[in-house]
């Protein structure tokens, strides 16, 4: 006799079934926003385990135009922006990435910029937070670098958000015993390794900040990226 033994899902998730039912996608096409980021997600067993709130955000977000960027351009898109170097890319890259900015609003962006990087879900000791964050393999984001930056987020000082590469994070799992959660304390946003040494930065670029604070479940961490993105224009 078949035994389902698909776990119930934690409260505020739903399991990929679901997901599709309320997406109005196929079960396939979950699994591959979920590869690509677009859906944040943990592993519980075999199975994923989707919050609602980002379901409900992908619903409410309206539809992307465009390609997405490769890695390479998308992290070189965000730090022109903030007029760093871009030494991954060539000038003639540079220089097309420099014109795409200047006509296009970040808001508008976000579908193109996916690929920065990859959302994963963890927990670790409450003990180990301080020195994760201090990782120079880390670049801050989201609500860890809105405190670092003192953008106006109280008490997110028991969280970590930061990009990592790829290269990196099985180095990071052993070192701070992460492990995959639906109650996370830890996100880390994987960057495919493109040629970079590492970031090229504590803190990454604010349009950076501002779209993955759009991406939190916290509403007051929504309302701060707005505002941010509200403050950048071409």
């Amino acid at each position: 006799m078949f035994e389902d033994t698909t776990p119930d899902p934690a409260p505020g998730h739903l399991t990929v079934p679901e997901a599709a039912s309320r997406l109005s996608v196929t079960e396939d096409m979950v699994r591959k926003l979920i590869a690509r980021g677009e859906l944040r997600a943990a592993r519980v067993g075999r199975d994923w385990m989707i919050p609602s709130n980002s379901i409900e955000h992908r619903l409410s977000s309206p539809p992307s135009r465009g390609r997405r960027l490769t890695p390479a351009r998308a992290w070189g898109l965000l730090f022109l922006s903030v007029g760093q170097p871009v030494t991954w890319l060539d000038r003639h890259a540079r220089w097309r990435l420099s014109k795409y900015l200047a006509t296009r609003r970040f808001e508008d962006m976000r579908g193109q910029l996916v690929e920065r990087g990859h959302p994963r879900s963890y927990r670790a000791h409450p003990g180990m937070l301080d020195r994760l964050r201090s990782d120079s393999s880390l670049m801050l984001t989201g609500v860890a670098a809105a405190s670092e930056l003192r953008l106006g987020l109280i008490g997110a000082g028991d969280r970590v958000e930061a990009y990592v590469d790829q290269t990196q994070l099985d180095g990071l799992i052993h070192r701070y015993h992460l492990r995959l959660s639906n109650d996370p304390n830890v996100v880390l946003r994987v960057i495919p390794s493109f040629g970079w040494s590492g970031p090229p930065a504590r803190v990454a670029p604010l349009p950076a900040v501002a779209l993955d604070l759009l991406d939190d479940p916290e509403p007051r961490a929504q309302q701060v990226g707005r505002e941010i993105l509200a403050r950048i224009r071409p």
